[in-house]
């Protein structure tokens, strides 16, 4: 009896352990050799493919999977990737410049140095990513969300990040010169020391985020909320504060 019980628990055991082995991305070989021989390919599966150094350029590949891929290096200038699927990609380095990345998801993706100067990237979802030093200047994220996103040293100078929700994101040091931020939270957000002088911050909502000796003259926080937050030594000399909303804010020392 013992030894039948225990002949049925190891055929049992067959049958099941197969199912327990998680499924290792499975990217289409054909889509891998299309996209690395410079051929459009929209709704390419490239999950989990080794396309470092890769040249991209100009590539259609809207809709394409390429969650858990490594793109490291690669070239993607002017790619079309919109709704393109980006989840924990490794994009260090990797080069964006005037790519379309509208509707895309760049969620928990690692991409220090990364460049997308020009991009569009209206409504993507970058939250929790690792953009260290990446460059963003003049890039389009209206209507996107970056929850918790690393953004340190950073450079938007002239972006737009209108409307979009960057909560408890990090852009200490980072440069966002001229930028756009009307409309927007940044609940929680630090941005320690950053560079944000011109900034257009119109209604944006600043509710407990750091803005300790950040450089914000000569910009427009008309009706902007500052509830909570941190502005010690912040400059904001020469800035419009139309009905700018104060509350609790710690301002001490900071310059008007």
């Amino acid at each position: 009896m013992i030894i039948k019980t225990f002949s049925l628990i190891v055929f049992l055991s067959l049958l099941i352990a197969p199912l327990s082995i998680p499924a290792a991305c499975a990217y289409n070989a054909g889509d891998v050799a299309a996209v690395t021989g410079g051929h459009n390919c929209p709704g390419a599966d490239l999950s989990g493919a080794d396309l470092s150094g890769a040249d991209l350029t100009g590539l259609d590949l809207t809709g394409a999977n390429l969650q858990g891929a490594n793109l490291t290096g690669a070239r993607l200038e002017r790619a079309i990737l919109n709704k393109a699927d980006l989840q924990n990609t490794k994009l260090k380095r990797a080069v964006f410049s005037e790519a379309q990345l509208a509707d895309a998801c760049l969620r928990n993706v690692e991409a220090p140095h990364a460049y997308f100067g020009h991009a569009v990237m209206t409504n993507a979802d970058l939250s929790n990513g690792n953009f260290f030093r990446s460059d963003f200047r003049a890039a389009n994220l209206s209507d996107s969300t970056a929850h918790s996103a690393n953004f340190q040293e950073a450079t938007f100078d002239k972006a737009d990040l209108s409307k979009g929700d960057f909560s408890f994101a990090n852009f200490s040091y980072s440069w966002l010169f001229q930028a756009d931020l009307s409309d927007s939270l940044f609940a929680g957000a630090n941005l320690y020391e950053i560079n944000g002088n011109g900034l257009k911050a119109q209604r944006t909502n600043f509710t407990s985020a750091k803005l300790g000796n950040a450089r914000l003259a000569e910009s427009d926080f008309s009706e902007a909320v500052f509830e909570k937050a941190m502005l010690d030594k912040a400059n904001l000399k020469g800035s419009t504060l139309n009905n700018t909303v104060w509350g609790t804010a710690f301002k001490e020392k900071a310059m008007f």
